[in-house]
């Protein structure tokens, strides 16, 4: 290689000319100055795992690990307007969120939030923009150390969401970071079904006892606990022999299920007794789900050696047997789906005509009754 300078041969290599000390090659170019207003990204001093900082029109925006992220980031928010709520903290947020939201929901899932919150004690101070999945995670994986179910998990990561939501749509943050959230696998649940005898043990209690009765109406209907509890007198057509209720679900709301023969005589018990606008308004037991729980059913099925610690056969377990029994019968899918209430089917799906009812009808017959006669043989 030669020097243009003073044109002697120097070495390929070479950076400076030994002769004359002209520089060979050119200088680094220095990065192009960003234009006012569009922000600057800078490497911090130090030894870090995200050394490099953005910032525009004087607001932090965050630390990240390369320069490119951090040059991505102040791109995403010149593309929107940097407000005041750029650095509201999780609380802040949390609190704003909640005064907008919890009117529209159901005293059941406020409660659910307000029980879920304190889980976030330690990061209700920090700028929600600064949270990321792996903040959030710590959370999670503590529950999992204390032995917390993937639902308790369920619970942290719904709350979450709905909070990056809010941020999402302020232009605080451009994702939701809860869906990369990685949650515990769930216990398969414990599924028990009452047997045939068992069936038996509780009809013959049935004459006296009117928790008995429920229990079985609750077996040979498919709702759930508090779908029975609240099913209105409106709801009742004896002479079509039909029950119209149901919640939880667009599906399962006002759905029609058949009136079995064998709990028929205490559907109309029940009706006869009605006081107010619900079909048990007249049970003398307690009327509210939890108490009628702890007090009417487990106390029942204990006393009739059905339930135990190792079995406790939860009220679900009648709405389990149901479909244990649909299945065994050879019932369609197609009614059990609707019986049930299941979402799967549409809303057009989910309209009876006289027709579809009497199938309905048709193939809830297939369910077998009880037979008595597994005591008899019990007793000899």
């Amino acid at each position: 290689m030669e020097c243009r300078k003073c044109s002697r041969d120097l070495p390929t290599d070479a950076i400076y000319c030994c002769y004359c000390g002209r520089r060979l090659t050119g200088s680094p170019r220095k990065a192009a100055k960003r234009p006012n207003g569009a922000g600057s990204v800078y490497k911090l001093s130090g030894r870090r795992a995200r050394p490099w900082a953005a910032s525009r029109k004087g607001i932090w925006l965050g630390t990240y690990e390369t320069k490119a992220a951090a040059l991505e980031a102040l791109e995403r928010s010149a593309r929107r307007p940097i407000s005041d709520a750029i650095n509201l903290t999780l609380e802040e947020i949390w609190e704003r969120w909640k005064a907008e939201k919890f009117a529209a929901l159901a005293e059941k899932s406020q409660e659910v939030y307000l029980t879920t919150w304190p889980i976030f004690a330690g990061l209700t101070r920090e700028k929600m923009r600064t949270l990321r999945t792996e903040d959030v995670q710590r959370l999670v994986d503590d529950q999992v150390q204390k032995g917390r179910s993937r639902s308790q998990c369920e619970k942290i990561r719904n709350l979450y969401s709905q909070l990056c939501k809010w941020a999402m749509r302020e232009d605080i943050i451009d994702r939701n970071y809860a869906e990369f959230l990685r949650l515990p696998r769930g216990k398969k649940p414990q599924r028990d079904t009452f047997t045939a005898k068992e069936l038996a043990i509780l009809q013959q209690d049935a004459e006296t006892c009117d928790t008995s009765k429920l229990i079985l109406i609750l077996i040979f209907t498919g709702f759930r606990l508090n779908e029975l509890l609240l099913l209105p007198m409106s709801g009742v057509d004896l002479k079509e022999d039909t029950l119209t209720g149901g919640e939880k679900t667009e599906a399962g709301r006002d759905r029609v299920v058949p009136i079995h023969p064998t709990i028929r005589p205490y559907v109309a018990y029940f009706a006869g007794k009605a006081k107010r606008d619900l079909l048990i308004s007249g049970y003398e037991g307690n009327r509210d789900q939890k108490n009628f729980r702890s007090r009417d059913y487990y106390p029942t099925l204990r006393r009739l050696g059905i339930s135990t610690p190792a079995r406790p056969m939860k009220p679900h377990s009648c709405r389990y047997t149901f479909a244990t029994m649909a299945v065994s019968a050879d019932l369609q899918p197609e009614a059990l789906q609707k019986i049930m209430g299941h979402a799967q089917y549409s809303t057009t799906a989910n309209i009876y005509d006289q027709g579809d009812l009497q199938r309905i009808q048709k193939e809830m017959e297939k369910l077998p009754g009880i037979d008595s006669n597994l005591l008899e043989t019990d007793e000899e």
